[in-house]
Parts: C-alpha cells; sequence; structure tokens
C-alpha cells in the first residue's frame, strides 16, 4: 500500500510542477473538466472556486491511467486564491470531519517559498470494504493568473486491484 502512496505521490508532483509551468491543456485535442461532473459530497468545496475546462496534463494523465486502470475520478477548478490558502482550507481537522485521514497526520504538503507555486494533500479513507486515496493539487497558473486545483480520487480496494482478498 506505502507503494501505492509513493507512485501516486511522485505522479501528482509531476503534475504541480507541469502544471506551474503552464502546460495544462491537453495534447490529444478536446478540454474538459475532468471525468466527474461536480466535485464529491464527501469533499469540502472551498469558497471562491470555478469549474475549469482544462486537463491533466497529458503525462500525468497517461501514467496515472496506466497505473491506475480506469480506478481515478478527477475534476478541475480555478480560483483567484493563493496556493496557501488551498493547502489552508484542506486542513486535517475540515477534512476529518469528512471521514477522511491523513497518514501520519501530514495531509498537506508544501513550505516557504514552494508553497506560493504549489501545494499536494493527500488524504485517504475507507468505508467497509472501500478504501480510496484523495489527491488535491493546486498550482499556480501562469497563463491563467490563476490558481488551478485539481482533485483526484483513486479507488485503491484490493477487490479493484486485481488482487486477491484474505
Amino acid at each position: 500500500m506505502k507503494h501505492k502512496f509513493m507512485v501516486l505521490g511522485l505522479l501528482v508532483g509531476a503534475l504541480i510542477f507541469t502544471s506551474a509551468c503552464g502546460m495544462v491543456s491537453s495534447l490529444l485535442g478536446g478540454r474538459s473538466s475532468g471525468t466527474v461532473s461536480d466535485l464529491w459530497a464527501d469533499v469540502p468545496r472551498m469558497d471562491g472556486m470555478t469549474k475549469a475546462d482544462m486537463e491533466m496534463p497529458l503525462a500525468a494523465r497517461l501514467a496515472l491511467q496506466a497505473i491506475l486502470q480506469g480506478r481515478m475520478d478527477f475534476i478541475a477548478y480555478t480560483t483567484d486564491a493563493i496556493p496557501q490558502a488551498v493547502l489552508d482550507f484542506y486542513s486535517n481537522e475540515r477534512m476529518t470531519g469528512q471521514g477522511w485521514s491523513s497518514e501520519g497526520g501530514a495531509g498537506c504538503f508544501g513550505s516557504g517559498e514552494s508553497v506560493e507555486e504549489g501545494t499536494i494533500c493527500v488524504f485517504n479513507k475507507t468505508t467497509g470494504d472501500k478504501s480510496e486515496v484523495l489527491a488535491i493539487v493546486a498550482a499556480k497558473d501562469a497563463e491563467l493568473n490563476k490558481t488551478a486545483i485539481f482533485f483526484a480520487r483513486v479507488d485503491t480496494s484490493e477487490d479493484a486491484t486485481g488482487e486477491a482478498s484474505n
């Protein structure tokens, strides 16, 4: 399980850097705001977010699709708020109230000058036999002069990964 979190963290980290460089638009044509039409009910909605017409950067999307084999949904938003405000909003306390937890109590990452460009938050949730990981990536988009926020929800249940349950 830790391997999955590490791979997801690395891929989402790549997403931050490619988003910050203005590579938000897809190279495969067409634009969408994600695979779901709205933010999930158990994920708090920060004030001032607007659903965005953008996709994950191509490299991150292809890598995630290959590893996760369709078990990921995502949606994109923009906000005038800075990435630090996103980090502050998605606090452990707020997310715990919605049933999410974070490994080691550090749900969001970023400090100092790096927070000005982007942050990442990773939470997990287990309900019955279903396990999920939620990644929230906020990155400054120089082209839009806004902060792009990507929410990715991944089903990490053993049944979803093809592993046998014991």
